[in-house]
């Protein structure tokens, strides 16, 4: 029989010529094998290139939140400043620093940060840090009071707690009662 003969002795076709390939041992996969093989391989290679941009965009938000963290103070003071009485001849001058201050935090809001609305709502110890508490009469317990620092958080994560002031319910104990 020749090399790539279809026909066996008789003129029957050969039947171990499909499986040729998977006998040759030359080769030890078959092709089924090789092709799983391949679709493993490519399965990893989409696999890892997306962990890839995982990462990628990982380390983004890794420096934006250092780089805000490190902003913040800046804007808090900005704030500060905007709010005390202004002079009245620096009247212009105020407006053009709060037109700017708003410029920037338009921006820094578009690219994620948000500010964590505090006063008026529930403690909620994953986004306020309580630096006070007060007996408040006819306020229920855990109420938030009163915001001392803006808190922010930036693209869904916690970049900064706001620092508040929390109703406390007073005691119902009166003195000499255990």
């Amino acid at each position: 029989m020749q090399p790539g003969s279809q026909e066996g002795p008789e003129g029957e076709a050969d039947s171990s010529m499909g499986s040729q390939d998977e006998q040759d041992e030359s080769i030890p996969y078959s092709r089924r094998d090789l092709y799983e093989m391949l679709l493993r391989k490519q399965a990893e290679f989409d696999n890892a290139r997306k962990r890839m941009d995982r990462e990628k965009q990982e380390s983004r938000q890794r420096l934006w939140m250092d780089l805000l963290q490190r902003f913040l103070p800046i804007l808090d003071n900005f704030d500060r400043a905007l709010s005390e009485p202004s002079a009245g001849s620096d009247e212009p001058f105020h407006r053009g620093v709060a037109l700017t201050v708003q410029q920037m935090k338009d921006l820094l809001f578009r690219e994620g940060l948000e500010e964590i609305q505090a006063t008026g709502e529930r403690f909620d110890p994953h986004l306020h840090e309580a630096v006070e508490t007060l007996v408040v009469d006819g306020l229920e317990e855990g109420l938030v009071l009163e915001d001392l620092r803006k808190g922010y958080r930036f693209q869904g994560q916690l970049l900064r707690p706001t620092l508040v002031r929390v109703s406390a319910k007073g005691s119902d104990r009166r003195e000499g009662e255990a």
